[in-house]
């Protein structure tokens, strides 16, 4: 722990610790990681491809020894470890010193045990619990436009993002294909031939998936319910109210009817997203003509919209945190020189009860996956 203290002195505030009894009950095994290998702060997580992100020792040591040639050591053997560990998190240092102080007072951490059933966000120092430490999760939204073709890219996604979880609309996988499983991710997938969605989570999130028997919803939306931390998800792909499409608007109308309803009645830590098919304002279309007569555009969708935000008391996450951004998600042709132009409209959102709000770290939409139409969002919150 004290090599650890040290190198966060140093700027490598992203590294992260893990401890846990040996399956002997005789020891204390220690890990030096960052936040992508340890979940929910229960289990610490190997990823076989990046073999170099953690170090299980540096050697034996003991109370009063010179900690500085091991931290040297540490440094000289991880240096993949302190490339990803670099930067600042305050919020954690504070947590981790307090740990510290415990651990030398003789009441050393461990995160899970077999030996020991704690309530989940709980780790036992000595004799007592104290709670696990603040934790980031990632969530990554995208209307993919058929998972067959693009699946390369939301692998890579994958890679280069490492979220907890993945929501995507438009799957177009009628048949729930096994071959588009993610390793390290459980998934769930609400199929139709020309919508679909598909949630994806990390495996050792807790969490409970569940579909809707009601027609207007089939492929549409898929809830999942978290329990550490605590809160309902809801993958949704709106309906597009096309008025050259027989039935599309009264589709959609009765959609929203249906998910303002469904809303209203669930608890408070609630998020939804998704393409949910609404141009807001004038900043979410790239000429400012936001009324217009056709879909994505009509004052009808608009007032649902705010109904639905109105009744779950729900924020919209990327214009909290970007008020004056006039950067888009959708581009009408799926064009170099039209996203050059900046020719776009805003219609997927991470929408979240307002009690998140202080606990938003990072809402934003990411420019450089341009495979399709759509561009993936994120959003990051503190629990």
């Amino acid at each position: 722990m004290k090599i650890l203290h040290e190198l966060h002195k140093l700027g490598y505030q992203k590294l992260r610790w893990m401890s846990y009894m040996a399956p002997t009950g005789l020891s204390l095994r220690c890990h030096i990681t960052t936040q992508d290998h340890i979940v929910v702060n229960q289990e610490i997580i190997f990823d076989g491809n990046q073999g170099q992100v953690w170090c299980t020792s540096v050697g034996a040591m003991t109370t009063g020894e010179n900690i500085k040639p091991l931290v040297k050591t540490f440094m000289e053997e991880n240096p993949r470890l302190l490339e990803i560990g670099k930067g600042e998190d305050p919020e954690y240092v504070e947590w981790f010193n307090k740990l510290l102080s415990l651990a030398e007072s003789g009441q050393p951490p461990v995160f899970y045990g077999e030996y020991w059933t704690l309530p989940i966000g709980r780790i036992k120092v000595g004799n007592t619990t104290m709670q696990t430490p603040p934790t980031t999760m990632r969530l990554i939204s995208w209307n993919i436009d058929g998972i067959k073709a693009h699946f390369d890219a939301l692998e890579k996604l994958v890679d280069e993002y490492s979220p907890e979880i993945i929501c995507l609309q438009k799957v177009k996988d009628i048949k729930d294909s096994p071959e588009f499983e993610i390793k390290g991710y459980k998934r769930e997938c609400f199929s139709t031939p020309h919508a679909g969605v598909t949630t994806y989570v990390k495996e050792c999130l807790p969490c409970k998936f569940s579909k809707s028997h009601v027609p207007e919803l089939s492929g549409h939306l898929l809830k999942t319910e978290f329990f550490f931390p605590s809160f309902t998800l809801y993958n949704i792909y709106t309906p597009y109210s096309n008025p050259k499409v027989e039935g599309a608007i009264e589709h959609r109308k009765k959609f929203d009817d249906i998910l303002i309803k469904m809303i209203e009645t669930t608890p408070d830590r609630l998020i939804i997203c998704g393409d949910m098919n609404i141009v807001v304002s004038e900043q979410d279309c790239w000429d400012g003509k936001y009324k217009r007569n056709q879909a994505n555009f009509h004052d009808w969708e608009r007032l649902n919209f705010t109904k639905l935000t109105e009744a779950g008391n729900l924020i919209d996450t990327f214009r909290v945190l970007n008020p004056f951004s006039k950067q888009f998600s959708y581009f009408f042709r799926n064009d170099p020189q039209v996203r050059a132009n900046n020719q776009g409209h805003r219609i997927d959102y991470f929408l979240a009860s307002r009690s998140f709000e202080p606990q938003i770290v990072k809402a934003e939409i990411i420019q450089n996956y341009t495979v399709c139409t759509n561009n993936p969002i994120l959003l990051e919150i503190k629990y």
